[in-house]
């Protein structure tokens, strides 16, 4: 190909390619610039050509274009370089680069492709993996979660919220049962940023009426500039001012659309704006927040039953003891005569509880005869009787003699007719008439000798 055909090949290539061509000096200096470049940077060819690559580079970007600038003119080599230039408007646009260097002719061959949307969908792509590592994160903080590691759980999930969003400030405001005040119970600070736990632990929803409103109806507040909030918000403005937030955000948390409370993230040192799909992540870490919050709530109110039932019991154990004791009392009406009153039903438990304390009571009273007092028990079963039987044999093996007092007429027909006989005990009509042979016998200073025991007819 000769010298014209091969330069009108290259001027040709130069107009027609979508992607920004050019030619570097060594020192990286334009030398020549295609039509793309206007469409990429907004800057033409005169105000491209002798002016050097470095001066559009972005500052984070200048050691390593320096660097491969510096290996392109060492030896001829061809590389890869990614890096932001600056348009005309300001903004900075991502190019990669394909770079050919001649040494010999002095010239850096260049192609240079916008890769700006490919860089904000590869942003977008890993602040989605982000989240959804930040929500599994801070999910995983409150799985089975003790009550006594909820408010631990609460404050390690706000500072990994507010690194991972890159706030200054991020609070967890609980609403009060009145639904009057915002109580701020937890919160992280980046270092450096003073604490609004004491200063500010607790809002009146009448303090912020246009961010009350706001949240009340479940809506997310987002505020850039704090300094811009409209004329119906400046109570508000005034507050945050006041307390140096420039920026803020206020998630509500909800509960079965109820409100519980708000997820809150502030900008102190510089203004910040929180990308929309923020405002999922908030969401979700805002209904995990209040469904921690309901779930410690249920606990704490099934503990404070389950203590009230305790103490109840408790009280219904003492009364029982009471009760028993007052149906079962054994009284010391005579020198060496005890009288046991028995009120109510008779099973085998209570029988043997009964037996236990009179015979305690008669070795320690030292009592020679027992009067059993049943005019309190209306019925009498086979169970029954078989107690009042067996509780009267033990009495005659300490040596003392069981009288049996107040029988009613039912309860001597009902052992008569299960074929009980009770001719063989010592039974008085009423209390009055037992004690009176009881103090006779005491003073004819001769104990009558056993009755042969009661025994069920064959």
């Amino acid at each position: 190909m000769d010298a014209p055909a091969y330069h009108a090949d290259t001027e040709r290539f130069f107009a027609v390619c979508p992607d920004p061509l050019c030619l570097l000096r060594i020192d990286g200096s334009f030398v020549r610039v295609s039509g793309a470049w206007e469409r990429t940077l907004g800057l033409s060819a005169e105000e491209l050509v002798d002016r050097n690559l470095l001066d559009l580079v972005h500052q984070d970007d200048l050691a390593s274009t320096r660097e491969q600038l510096e290996r392109l003119r060492q030896a001829p080599v061809s590389l890869g370089l990614e890096n932001r230039c600056r348009s005309r408007s300001g903004l900075y646009v991502w190019l990669s680069w394909s770079l050919l260097s001649v040494p010999g002719e002095g010239l850096i061959y260049a192609w240079a492709r916008n890769v700006g949307k490919q860089k904000r969908l590869e942003r977008a792509l890993m602040q989605r993996i982000e989240t959804k590592m930040l929500v599994a994160s801070i999910s995983a903080r409150f799985v089975n979660v003790k009550l006594a590691d909820i408010d631990r759980g609460f404050q390690a999930a706000l500072e990994e919220l507010g690194e991972a969003l890159r706030a200054d400030r991020a609070s967890l405001f609980l609403l009060s049962e009145d639904g009057r005040r915002f109580l701020r119970t937890h919160e992280w600070c980046a270092e450096g940023v003073p604490s609004l736990l004491s200063e500010r632990a607790v809002i009146a929803r009448d303090a912020a009426p246009w961010l009350a409103e706001r949240l009340f109806r479940l809506e997310l507040c987002d505020v850039p500039r704090v300094s811009e909030l409209p004329d119906e918000a400046e109570r508000e403005r005034r507050a945050f001012s006041e307390l140096g937030i420039v920026s803020l955000v206020r998630m509500p948390a909800t509960y079965a659309g109820r409100l519980i409370g708000v997820v809150g993230l502030d900008a102190v040192r510089a203004h910040r704006t929180w990308d929309k799909s923020i405002r999922a992540l908030l969401q979700v870490v805002g209904e995990m927040f209040a469904i921690t919050l309901e779930r410690r709530r249920a606990e704490e109110s099934l503990r404070e039953v389950i203590e009230q039932q305790e103490s109840l019991r408790e009280v219904i154990q003492r009364q029982e003891c009471a009760i028993q004791t007052l149906s079962t009392p054994i009284i010391q009406v005579w020198d060496g005569v005890l009288v046991l009153p028995l009120v109510g039903s008779i099973d085998r438990l209570r029988a043997s509880e009964i037996t236990e304390k009179l015979l305690r009571a008669i070795v320690e009273t030292k009592s020679r005869y027992a009067i059993v007092e049943v005019t309190g028990v209306e019925e009498v079963d086979a169970a029954t009787a078989q107690h009042l039987i067996g509780m009267l044999q033990t009495i005659e093996l300490l040596g003392a003699q069981g009288v049996v007092a107040g029988v009613q007429p039912q309860v001597a027909q009902t052992a008569s007719s299960l074929g009980f006989d009770l001719s063989s005990v010592q039974v008085h009509r009423d209390l009055q008439e037992a004690l009176r042979w009881c103090i006779r016998a005491i003073r004819a200073d001769g104990r009558p000798r056993p009755r042969r025991r009661a025994s069920r007819r064959r």
